[in-house]
């Protein structure tokens, strides 16, 4: 009985000692708890991001793993506790019933009662070791997400800029190769849209239109020479109504029908001959790319902007913007 009474003051130091104690943790893969990772600036280069995020991705998977080996390792220490436990209660209600069997057999008792109560203390100290080691390693998770967070953020908004920038660098390319369709027959530059019949109708010579090239816009509209950034000639600006309907000037195929850089939602048609038309700040866009259309064919409507309903348009030959005011007889 003396024995039984002195576990209890024992088993009490041994769980609180545990709790509160800063003895070392058993090394593992993710030993070191107390630094955690440092944080990106926001100029945070993408391969650095990654191999960050590479790295707290393997502390996590390292984490979890150990986590979940604790559960059954807790719940084999806890059943040896009870079965430990109990044997040594019986031990210790025997007292001194083997001083019948002699010394010898009193001797024995005496060893197995303490044997039982060394190895209760160590499962004691074992459960308390692997509850405070659950606990750090869920601490240390839930700051892993608190890292992890800003980081996804980051390279999402870096995946996104990436995307929107090949989205851009393809339709510079696009708008580009629009004005080679007739240096190339076998090629049509296409953004987002199938390309349509292969030749165009060219028997009606472009160039007969010079001087009695229709406005792209009916009725009355004020009208007056721009040069668009990025142009390299000049332009015409057509004051109209937003929403009014904007017509092709001369039969063709459209070779492009996207939003590009500072022009907008923009339509460009091939009219053979290297000639074509440009129709930039459109509200919207009726045709697609690859489109065969006849002369006053609806493209698209005019757009709206801080300086009112504006339609920018131009002639280019080739690649060369040419002055539309002799072809619209100005």
């Amino acid at each position: 009985m003396r024995r039984r009474a002195r576990l209890a003051p024992i088993a009490l130091a041994l769980l609180t000692g545990a709790a509160t104690s800063g003895a070392e943790v058993p090394s593992s893969p993710s030993a070191s708890l107390a630094a955690p990772a440092a944080r990106p600036s926001s100029a945070l280069a993408e391969n650095d991001l990654d191999r960050l995020l590479a790295k707290l991705d393997a502390e996590e998977k390292a984490l979890r793993a150990e986590l979940d080996s604790i559960g059954p390792a807790l719940e084999l220490t806890r059943r040896r506790m009870v079965a430990r436990g109990r044997a040594y209660y019986r031990h210790v209600r025997a007292g001194f019933l083997p001083v019948g069997g002699g010394f010898d057999a009193l001797v024995d008792h005496a060893a197995r009662v303490e044997r039982t109560r060394l190895a209760l203390e160590r499962d004691l100290a074992r459960e308390a070791e692997l509850t405070r080691r659950s606990a750090e390693l869920a601490d240390r998770l839930t700051h892993l997400g608190a890292e992890r967070a800003p980081l996804e953020v980051h390279r999402e908004a870096m995946n996104r800029a990436r995307v929107a920038l090949a989205q851009e660098e393809e339709r510079r390319a696009a708008f580009a190769r629009a004005f080679e369709t007739s240096v190339r027959p076998d090629y049509l530059a296409i953004y987002g849209a199938d390309t349509g019949p292969a030749e165009l109708d060219r028997r009606a010579g472009f160039r007969s239109l010079l001087g009695r090239l229709p406005f792209p816009i009916a009725g009355r509209a004020e009208v007056r020479k721009v040069s668009r950034r990025g142009a390299g000639g000049p332009g015409v600006e057509l004051t109209a109504l937003a929403g009014a309907p904007v017509r092709s000037v001369a039969a063709g195929r459209v070779a492009f029908a996207d939003t590009y850089a500072d022009y907008g939602l923009t339509v460009i048609v091939d009219h053979g001959e290297r000639h074509y038309s440009v129709y930039a700040n459109l509200g919207a866009a009726d045709v697609r790319a690859g489109d065969q259309i006849a002369g006053g064919s609806r493209l698209g409507t005019v757009g709206s902007g801080p300086d009112g309903a504006k339609l920018y348009f131009e002639l280019r030959r080739g690649a060369e913007v040419i002055d539309p005011g002799p072809w619209f007889g100005m």
